[in-house]
């Protein structure tokens, strides 16, 4: 049996669309059956880091014990920047993001985030 990520592995990065944001938004819903709703994408790197972290307490509460479905919060250049979606498979933790560098939805362990340029920020349960 294959995992659900399977079916979005390859899918293209739209922006504005079905970038991290809309991935994520779109996963838990049709996954997870939750109703996540977030603001207008912002444009541009800074004004997107900007929004993920006046907007990250409103949607989700920090968790050190991350499950199958939680956000999953990056920075890159130190900046929040990037929203995927924690799984695990065979015991290892992965991350599922729509990733604009790699132009399209990609899988990750979660250790090697750092050679994508990626850096945990946190895990987040969505409300």
């Amino acid at each position: 049996m294959s995992h659900w990520t399977q079916h979005y592995i390859g899918q293209p990065y739209i922006e504005g669309d079905h970038d991290c944001a809309g991935f994520a938004v779109r996963v838990q819903r049709e996954v997870f059956g939750n109703r996540v709703t977030l603001p207008g994408h912002a444009s541009g790197i800074r004004a997107q880091a900007r929004q993920i972290e006046d907007l990250q307490q409103d949607y989700a509460d920090p968790t050190d014990a991350p499950t199958d479905g939680d956000a999953v919060l990056m920075r890159c250049r130190g900046r929040f920047s990037h929203l995927g979606i924690y799984t695990e498979i065979g015991g290892t933790p992965y991350v599922i993001h729509a990733m604009r560098n790699a132009g399209m939805v990609v899988l990750h362990r979660l250790r090697d985030l750092q050679y994508n340029g990626l850096e945990l920020a946190g895990y987040y349960r969505w409300r």
